[in-house]
């Protein structure tokens, strides 16, 4: 959904009524789009029959949430935007329900109302606990750095489920990226950095049986260029490509963003960025790490630092590389 999804969309002609039109026209359920007597941007899912012990929906941040009750059992569940700031999650959370219920049975309005409910306690919740707590400056160079090696140099390989599942680093795994028998750990910084590679634990560098690169990307502050990114483009991006591919892979996609922490913040548009260099590294024997084998019995969870020229000689051609993961 955009903007002009709602705006040209003219406001109710009275207090007591909604402008809506319906949001999807292949969509099982009800939801409806529109605007209310004031102008305000409105998304509304109705049910005629078997509501009559809904749940009371939670309280949002900028956005209302109002469940009408109809006699004798139906219910119409309205979402207002109240400030208009906030219409990215407004337009995301939107997006997200119409996903969420694509595979309700047509009609279905009453367990889709229900399923509904749910989502929005669970959005409520993640919102909560993000509402405060932006991520700090290294978890976005980071979060930005796996999305850019996924968006070039995974998804042009491979289908759209199996990058959104190869995708382990949102999950707390211990490389970013899973594949058949690979693993890759995205290591990004900018390019003003120490050249150094921040390991997070011993077990991240450990091969465990299947190959592992390790990539290096540097990030340099720009302008806005046709080339350039910010972490709220690099997620609108995919997720428009996911999307497009089906409601459950952009679901998914939505999921892992939520794991790592992400939710949309009008503070992740900048700083503004552009890829400045990115290679790889196999590891194998003799590769400067810490695995579990080196360490005594009882010590565990070692983080260190690698200088990047001491894997100089490690070294492996991205094309090259990218093409025997994904042969």
């Amino acid at each position: 959904m955009e903007a002009d999804d709602w705006i040209d969309i003219a406001p109710a002609a009275g207090p007591h009524a909604d402008n809506v039109r319906r949001a999807s026209s292949v969509h099982p359920l009800d939801f409806f789009r529109g605007r209310d007597f004031s102008g305000r941007y409105i998304f509304s899912l109705s049910a005629e029959t078997d509501c009559q012990d809904l749940a009371e929906p939670p309280k949002l941040n900028g956005i209302d949430v109002s469940l009408e009750r109809r006699q004798p059992h139906g219910a119409r569940l309205v979402l207002t935007l109240q400030e208009r700031e906030q219409f990215d999650i407004f337009r995301a959370l939107s997006d997200h329900l119409l996903r969420a219920t694509a595979d309700q049975a047509l009609g279905a309005n009453s367990s889709g109302l229900r399923l509904v409910l749910q989502r929005l306690s669970d959005w409520h919740d993640m919102l909560r606990r993000r509402r405060d707590d932006l991520l700090s400056m290294p978890e976005i160079i980071g979060l930005a750095g796996e999305l850019l090696f996924l968006r070039d140099e995974i998804l042009p390989r491979t289908g759209a489920a199996e990058t959104v599942a190869a995708w382990r680093g949102a999950h707390a795994d211990e490389q970013d990226f899973a594949i058949g028998n690979w693993q890759v750990e995205v290591k990004t910084q900018l390019s003003t950095a120490d050249q150094r590679l921040i390991i997070s634990s011993e077990a991240q560098l450990d091969t465990a049986g299947s190959r592992l690169i390790l990539c290096h990307q540097a990030f340099a502050a720009t302008p806005e260029t046709g080339q350039s990114f910010t972490l709220n483009s690099l997620v609108e991006g995919l997720s428009i490509q996911f999307s497009h591919a089906s409601w459950q892979i952009a679901d998914s996609f939505q999921v892992a963003l939520e794991a790592f922490g992400y939710v949309p913040r009008q503070e992740y548009d900048q700083p503004i960025w552009l890829l400045a260099d990115r290679r790889l590294f196999e590891v194998r024997e003799a590769f400067p790490r810490i695995i579990p084998r080196n360490l005594p019995a009882g010590v565990h969870r070692v983080s260190y630092s690698i200088l990047l020229s001491a894997c100089e000689p490690f070294a492996v051609g991205l094309d090259e590389t990218m093409t025997s993961i994904f042969p």
